[in-house]
C-alpha cells in the first residue's frame, strides 16, 4: 500500500512538472493582508508566512507565478467579490463568503484560546464560559474580546498582542484570549514561549478562497488542491510550517 502511494505521488509530481515547463508562465493575482506568522507584508528574519509560503510554492509547482499584493481586508475581500484577483491568502468559510468564493482544501489552522502563566493552579477552562467571573483579557479591537463581552465575562482591553502578553506577565490578569498561531509566533520573538500554558477552545480551517467572478477560477481551485496535496505529502508543507514553531 505504501509503495502504491509513492508510486502515485511521483506520478503526480512528474504531471505537474512537465505542465508547469511546457506552459508560459502566467501570472495569479493575490490580494492577502498582513496577519502574521499566516502572511508577512515585510519579513521577520528572512520568513513570509507560513500560508505565503504554501501558497507561493503549490503555485510554482503549477508553473505559475504570484503577484500577492497586501492591503486592508476589507478591500482585498472587495477585489474577490469583483474577481479583480485570482484569489485571497488566507480566509476562513462562511456563508456570506461562499456567496462569491470558492474554497480550497485547508492550507491552514486557526485555534483562539486561553493563555496562562506557567503554574497558575485554577482548573484550567475547556469552555469559553469558563472564565466568566474570572479575570481575562484581550486585544479590544479583536473578534475573541467581542466573544468574551457576549459571555458576560467583562474583559480587561489589552490594546495589542504584545502589551497584551506584557500585562498578562505582570499579573494584571490570569487568563488570556488569543489566536495560538499569531500569539506563539510572537511569544518565540520576544524569547517566552515556554512562560505560559495554553488551553485551546475554538478551532477552524483555513483556505485559500478563490473568486467565482476570475475567469477559469474552477481549474484553479483543482490544480491548487492538488499541488497542495503533493507539498502535504512530500514534506514540503511541514518543513515551511517547522520554521514557525
Amino acid at each position: 500500500m505504501i509503495r502504491k502511494r509513492l508510486f502515485m505521488l511521483s506520478i503526480l509530481c512528474v504531471i505537474f512538472v512537465d505542465a508547469a515547463f511546457s506552459r508560459e508562465k502566467f501570472v495569479i493575482p493575490i490580494a492577502t493582508e498582513n496577519y502574521p506568522p499566516y502572511e508577512m507584508e515585510k519579513a521577520v528574519k528572512g520568513l513570509r508566512g507560513f500560508d505565503f509560503e504554501v501558497a507561493t510554492a503549490a503555485f510554482e509547482l503549477l508553473g505559475y507565478e504570484v503577484d500577492i499584493e497586501f492591503l486592508p481586508w476589507k478591500r482585498a475581500l472587495a477585489y474577490a467579490r469583483l474577481g479583480k484577483v485570482a484569489g485571497i491568502l488566507t480566509c476562513a468559510y462562511t456563508k456570506e463568503r461562499a456567496e462569491f468564493m470558492a474554497f480550497s482544501d485547508p492550507i491552514s489552522v486557526f485555534i483562539n484560546g486561553f493563555y496562562a502563566r506557567k503554574g497558575h493552579n485554577e482548573t484550567a477552562p475547556a469552555l469559553i464560559e469558563d472564565v466568566v467571573g474570572r479575570r481575562v483579557s484581550s486585544v479590544e479591537a479583536y473578534e475573541s474580546y467581542r466573544a468574551l463581552v457576549d459571555i458576560g465575562a467583562n474583559p480587561i482591553p489589552a490594546p495589542n498582542t504584545a502589551s497584551a502578553i506584557q500585562m498578562l506577565q505582570n499579573d494584571r490578569f490570569d487568563y488570556l484570549y488569543l489566536a495560538k498561531q499569531s500569539t506563539d509566533f510572537m511569544l518565540k520573538q520576544i524569547g517566552a514561549t515556554y512562560d505560559f500554558e495554553f488551553y485551546p477552545i475554538v478551532k477552524k480551517d483555513f483556505f485559500f478562497c478563490f473568486s467565482k467572478q476570475y475567469d477559469g477560477y474552477e481549474v484553479l481551485v483543482d490544480e491548487f488542491n492538488k499541488a497542495l496535496f503533493i507539498l502535504k505529502k512530500n514534506g514540503t508543507y511541514e518543513t515551511i510550517h517547522n520554521k514557525y514553531r
